[in-house]
């Protein structure tokens, strides 16, 4: 019997399917069928192979959304290869590193931000048979040095490296805004069974259509990939627009997202300006933090009862916890305090809450969240010491503070790094900003901690506001007094008109405590 690893299961589901479209890419609305997706991956993976490119092989890829974004991570693990995915607004530095500390034999790059760092890594390694492949179509004017990517004519039909449950398939690059980015590293059998429990929690078939909008180098590629093992139709957009995603869920009657809480956010103000139909729509999932009962409302008027929320990291993929579409909905008529809650444990993972021992918690007792999976990673590459900090005894520490409570709904309070110690209390971001989201006139809210010379670190609350709504630091300090304990009441609430996002839409706390903790805000209330 074949071994079941990521690269079977992928090839395996895209030749279920034939004529049926398998991924259409907007606004130009050009399109594959699976078994041109299928043709397509062949050529380049014969490409590939001609560079070298086997098993153990790492190919680095810093490709925007696009349909040879996918043909291309399609084709390395045919190739039984090691994609290292790079995304498009990483920083010099952060690609630097990264390209030095993977050293990959391949890099395929179609951005022209990045051609001087991918130059020097080029002239670093020239002696060391490394290949720079600039892709057409996409503005880039590439160096004499890099070859460029011409499509095979016809491809022999080669033997393709049959991948081993241990090889690793994916090196994914985590964090690195104050530090050095951490390689996670992901083995064939692990991704394998990550794809096997996504199929299982999430059933989508041939009569979906999916619709993507954030980079597929990040949690959008792990949906991807479930959706093309089951025939669904994946269209692909090359970056967010409100509008222009309304109006493709209507002219394409797409049925099922993913999407992060302020892309949530922005659509909900944009169907306050325009006429839209999002009634095909059955399927909204989201991740990143939980949602508010107000904002749920809201939700369910515009899309209907379809929210599906789901806790993950990339040292575990995308399969912790989910909180399912009924629960949502019971939670809502029920006990709306379930919504903050990121759901149950899926079927394939362990979840505990431990003290600072190790020991468990108790039901509504704060515990650090560890988890148990076959599909969390093998290890940070070349990080043995720190693979050994985060992986004991079979459990991989989350860093992430959380609490179960008595019906094994988990909650997630902070990550250890973002607690603010303010006067001695332990204070959680994320609680603050639940309280300060209730206020009518905001929009969005993030919670840091900033320097103060009594309270050791003061609770600053930064805040965009809803479109016509008006309101001062005094008015969000004073709602948070009647809602929450004193120690959470924000003693600084700065105006923004956006806060700054990482690549996957998440709000940058690292870049807003970096742009508050320069100001030096050290007034007190």
């Amino acid at each position: 019997m074949q071994q079941t690893t990521f690269q079977s299961l992928l090839l395996k589901g895209l030749k279920r399917f034939s004529e049926i479209p398998a991924l259409t890419f907007l606004p130009s609305e050009e399109t594959l069928t699976y078994k041109e997706l299928l043709e397509k991956t062949n050529l380049v993976s014969y490409y590939l192979l001609r560079l070298g490119v086997r098993r153990g092989t790492h190919v680095a890829c810093l490709i925007p959304n696009s349909l040879e974004s996918v043909i291309f991570g399609l084709a390395i693990q045919q190739c039984g290869a090691t994609l290292v995915p790079l995304g498009e607004k990483l920083g010099t530095r952060e690609v630097h590193f990264i390209l030095n500390e993977s050293t990959p034999k391949v890099v395929i790059l179609a951005t022209q931000a990045h051609v001087s760092t991918i130059l020097d890594y080029f002239e670093d390694v020239k002696d060391s048979d490394v290949h720079i492949v600039g892709l057409p179509g996409f503005d880039v004017e590439y160096p004499d040095q890099f070859e460029r990517f011409q499509w095979p004519e016809n491809h022999i039909d080669a033997d393709y490296p049959v991948a081993m449950p241990e090889d690793l398939a994916l090196l994914s690059y985590t964090g690195g805004t104050t530090g050095t980015p951490k390689g996670v590293m992901h083995t064939q059998e692990g991704l394998g069974a990550g794809l096997i429990s996504a199929a299982i929690e999430d059933p989508l078939d041939d009569r979906d259509r999916l619709l993507l909008s954030t980079p597929i180098v990040h949690s959008a590629g792990s949906l991807l990939w479930r959706a093309l093992i089951s025939g669904v139709h994946v269209h692909v957009m090359r970056s967010f627009d409100a509008e222009q995603f309304i109006n493709a869920i209507k002219d394409y009657k797409i049925t099922t997202t993913f999407l992060v809480p302020t892309m949530l956010y922005r659509l909900l103000e944009q169907t306050k300006k325009m006429d839209y139909d999002v009634s095909s729509m059955r399927n909204i999932y989201y991740g990143a933090s939980p949602i508010s009962p107000a904002r749920l409302k809201e939700a369910f008027e515009v899309f209907g009862p379809i929210m599906r929320q789901q806790y993950g990291m990339t040292e575990c993929n995308i399969v912790i916890s989910r909180l399912s579409k009924s629960a949502h909905v019971w939670a809502y008529h029920n006990n709306q305090d379930v919504l903050k809650s990121c759901g149950k444990p899926c079927l394939l993972t362990d979840i505990r809450l431990v003290d600072d021992k190790g020991e468990d918690v108790k039901p509504f007792e704060l515990g650090e969240i560890i988890i148990k999976s076959p599909a969390m990673m093998a290890g940070y590459y070349q990080r043995p010491e720190l693979t050994g900090e985060t992986i004991r005894d079979g459990w991989l520490y989350s860093g992430d503070i959380g609490m179960m409570d008595k019906n094994g709904y988990l909650y997630i309070l902070d990550r250890k790094k973002d607690m603010i110690i303010s006067g001695g209390m332990n204070v959680y971001s994320s609680e603050v900003e639940r309280v300060v989201n209730q206020h009518p006139a905001v929009a969005l809210s993030a919670c840091i901690g900033v320097p103060h010379q009594d309270w050791g670190e003061a609770v600053c609350v930064v805040v965009t506001k809803r479109e016509g709504f008006t309101c001062t630091e005094e008015e969000i300090i004073n709602f948070c007094k009647e809602k929450t304990a004193k120690y959470m009441v924000p003693k600084f609430v700065c105006f923004e008109e956006t806060l700054p996002l990482t690549p996957i839409g998440k709000v940058d706390k690292k870049e807003l405590k970096k742009r508050y903790v320069q100001e030096q805000v050290t007034s007190t209330h």
